[in-house]
């Protein structure tokens, strides 16, 4: 599975961690210094807002139902249409292999025929020609057995089951990847979650701001210049949050469409996500490409499928062989106007036989030649296949690996950057409060807060991401996951 094509989509996950981690420092640093003299009754409502946006109310206020990761996966490979078909695919494929078993045993047939003959023809009873109108009934079964056809039926058997394994081995492929769409909606919807809160703490500060300065506008201290330019402000920052609120209701959509979930059925997800920001040691390319290969369904498919092709291969071969072959069987008749009754000519009329053949292909118009040509060309086509698989695992391994490293690097420095933006914001809010700074350069101060708060974000997400592959790639599957 090729994730690194699917990381841009994915950048866009995972925010409510480190929003968790970071909001009630944010609070405690910028907000609370701009509380200070602030009525009770704000202070409350900021307190409301930082309740609801980082989850800490207690659970029997804001207690609902809500999916976790594993209920969202369990439910998607139990409800998921491509899923159920793929497993209908393997249902399919036993069938063949069945059939291809069976076809070792010899077959059995009965029938009965009953004839009309008007003109010349042959009386059943004396066989001698006549013109009269004759009726026959027969009564037939018969048999018969392959006893050496080239190992036709023993090579289709062994291909049936090379593709019955190729087949399994599809349905895993389509299972990683419905639990990899799944992740990456549910990250992607926790992610908008995160950008919502962000917005709505950007419009709370703003509030907070413009109610501060309105006040020092009152008494004389600011200039109302100011005041024009953090409404304008204000309102930039409301509308971001009817947008974040836009992109989170389509997040939430897509991941329940994803799911097969009705539109207006009520749909929360859990907010917890494990931390996977611990230092770990970073396996060797050749050691992960070795367990890759031999664990990932996508290569395992591909060899059973070479398997399957050099067999069909073999089952191509068995048409230059002779065929040997044994039958058997039994008839009787009833003929009209014989004077005898029914059952006593169909005692009378009974035969029965035995053949043994051998059957020669001598000449079939180049059939077989250009059968085992084609199959041959197959099975230089599969082997193709499977080393571009292969080379193309290798290289994502590599480069995942390759950037795990500097992504983490990455993410380290972010946070010292946020850090740093943090407390220009809180210097810019104090020295505006003093008139040494105007609401441009507040407002610049708090976007660098803003952006380097996505930067961290971003490069968290990354790192985690790439760390995940590296495990998928080890492991095979995402239980790791959940």
């Amino acid at each position: 599975m090729t994730l690194e094509k699917s990381s841009a989509n994915s950048i866009r996950l995972q925010m409510i961690q480190i929003q968790f981690q970071e909001r009630n420092r944010y609070f405690s640093g910028t907000n609370l210094r701009l509380l200070e003299g602030w009525d009770k009754l704000i202070q409350q409502f900021l307190l409301f807002v930082i309740l609801c946006t980082t989850g800490l109310f207690p659970n029997d206020i804001l207690a609902q139902e809500t999916w976790s990761l594993k209920t969202c996966v369990d439910y998607a490979l139990d409800n998921n249409l491509d899923l159920n078909q793929k497993s209908n695919l393997v249902k399919i494929q036993q069938a063949n292999l069945l059939e291809s078993k069976a076809s070792l045993l010899p077959d059995l047939n009965m029938g009965s025929d009953l004839n009309a003959n008007f003109g010349r023809n042959i009386d059943g009873n004396t066989n001698a020609i006549t013109f009269e109108r004759t009726i026959g009934n027969q009564y037939w079964i018969n048999s018969s057995l392959d006893i050496f056809r080239g190992l036709i039926k023993q090579n289709t058997i062994r291909y049936n089951s090379y593709l019955l394994s190729a087949t399994r081995e599809e349905v895993s492929l389509t299972r990683n990847k419905l639990i990899f769409n799944i992740l990456t909606s549910y990250y992607t919807v926790m992610y908008s979650i995160g950008l919502t809160e962000v917005a709505l703490g950007q419009v709370t500060l703003s509030e907070l701001q413009l109610s501060r300065m309105q006040k020092f506008v009152d008494v004389g201290r600011e200039s109302p210049i100011t005041v024009q330019e953090l409404k304008s402000q204000w309102a930039e920052d409301k509308l971001n949050l009817t947008r974040a609120q836009g992109n989170m209701s389509t997040a939430l959509l897509d991941l329940k469409q994803l799911l097969r979930i009705e539109a207006g059925q009520p749909f929360n997800i859990d907010l917890i996500t494990p931390n996977l920001l611990n230092a770990t040691t970073v396996p060797g390319i050749d050691s992960l490409f070795k367990s890759a290969v031999n664990l990932l369904p996508e290569i395992k498919q591909q060899e059973y499928l070479l398997n399957a092709s050099e067999k069909e291969l073999a089952v191509a071969k068995g048409g230059i062989y002779p065929r040997v072959y044994l039958s058997a069987g039994y008839n009787s008749n009833f003929f009209d106007g014989d004077t005898l009754r029914y059952i006593s000519q169909l005692e009378n009329n009974q035969n029965q036989w035995v053949n043994l053949g051998i059957r020669i292909p001598i000449f079939n118009q180049a059939s077989v030649y250009s059968l085992k040509k084609r199959k041959q060309i197959a099975i230089e086509n599969q082997e193709y296949e499977l080393q571009k698989r292969k080379d193309a695992l290798y290289s994502e391994i590599w480069k995942a690996i390759d950037e795990l490293q500097s992504s983490r690097n990455e993410y380290l420095a972010s946070v010292e950057s946020r850090e740093f933006s943090r407390l220009s914001l809180e210097n810019a809010a104090k020295k505006m409060e003093k008139g040494l700074a105007s609401a441009t350069d507040f407002e610049a101060s708090k976007q660098r807060f803003v952006s380097a708060e996505a930067a961290l974000l971003k490069a968290k997400l990354i790192y985690i991401m790439r760390k995940q592959m590296l495990e998928f790639y080890g492991k095979g599957n995402w239980n790791h996951l959940y």
